[in-house]
């Protein structure tokens, strides 16, 4: 269930919709619309505040809406469909790049919670390997790709030698490397745990799912991924219905702190399960140790992330971004 969340593409973003951004609900209003991907422990945190009634007793009523990959969620909230989606940090700092103030509000996970992980059979057995091999990413341009191509220059491995396929999210970008489509994969969450019940013989490459991996990765111990982000135009117009997002939400990654893997998936309505329970049971326990504390981004942490952009995205790398627009962490230390 657990999945990668795409990247967005700036350059393919709706001109028009962005008329639409004076179309939302009043400044007064204490109507949220909340724009998600489907629930995966990426994202669980926002909807255990709806799951859970925190956002109702936060006195605030968010309406959800589902929409397929983060660069349509991020179209909704520049447009002015969604008040508020959940997306990745690296999007405020793309957007920022293209001179556009998309903040993130409150960090709900501190590992990108990927592995790079390599089929059995095709010979590779470190990244280095991967040298004249084809890898897989959730699709060209996305985070994922850009995280492999992270782990190729750390490796020494130059980035040009290695084919990067899509091979989009989930189980098919597990299908792919069962069936011998890449030779290597980046894959997220319960991808990973399922296929690796199957594939025991599986070579993990690289692992941000836990603490070690995640600073074996990327060198620092809080790598904001998930999150949520909103114009600055409507958190300065709604700062009371921020903090109380704000505040729902850490009261759901609290909850989640508290509760077995197996008490937090029974809490997951049975329609937004996915398929491998035993999978997702694990990817749960794995990703619980990565959720924030406090919903906070740090500078450093900001500046990790745009350090990993900016070696794939010329146009991060040649802009004069202030990090410190990107994000805030006003809001959370309110709703503590």
């Amino acid at each position: 269930m657990a999945a990668a969340m795409e990247s967005v593409k700036p350059a393919v973003l709706i001109a028009c919709a962005i008329a639409l951004a004076s179309c939302g609900p009043r400044s007064g209003s204490k109507q949220v619309r909340l724009a998600l991907q489907p629930p995966s422990t990426n994202n669980y945190p926002s909807y255990f505040a709806q799951w859970l009634g925190y956002f109702h007793e936060e006195g605030i009523e968010v309406e959800i809406s589902q929409i397929a990959g983060a660069s349509r969620v991020l179209e909704a909230i520049v447009g002015g469909s969604a008040d508020v989606g959940g997306g990745v940090y690296e999007q405020a700092i793309q957007m920022a790049a293209e001179k556009r103030d998309i903040v993130s509000f409150i960090s709900l996970l501190r590992s990108p919670n990927f592995a790079l992980v390599a089929a059995p059979g095709r010979g590779v057995k470190t990244i280095a390997d991967l040298k004249g091999k084809i890898a897989g990413v959730s699709s060209v341009g996305s985070p994922s790709q850009f995280y492999l191509n992270h782990l190729l220059m750390a490796a020494g491995v130059p980035v040009e030698s290695v084919s990067a396929n899509t091979v989009g999210m989930g189980a098919t970008a597990a299908a792919a490397i069962e069936h011998g489509q890449v030779d290597a994969a980046m894959l997220f969450g319960s991808a990973i745990t399922a296929i690796a019940a199957r594939r025991p013989d599986l070579a993990i490459l690289a692992d941000t799912r836990t603490p070690e991996g995640l600073r074996a990765v990327f060198g620092i111990d809080d790598y904001p991924a998930s999150c949520l982000l909103a114009r600055r135009e409507w958190l300065d117009h709604n700062p009371d219905i921020a903090r109380r997002v704000s505040r729902a939400v850490l009261r759901s990654l609290a909850w989640i702190r508290e509760h077995s893997a197996e008490e937090i998936l029974a809490r997951v309505p049975a329609e937004s399960r996915a398929a491998d329970a035993a999978a997702e049971i694990e990817a749960i326990r794995l990703a619980k140790p990565m959720y924030s504390v406090d919903g906070r981004i740090r500078e450093e942490s900001a500046e990790a992330v745009r350090r990993v952009l900016a070696q794939s995205v010329e146009r991060v790398r040649d802009a004069n971004i202030d990090l410190s627009r990107t994000y805030t962490n006003a809001f959370v230390d309110a709703g503590k």
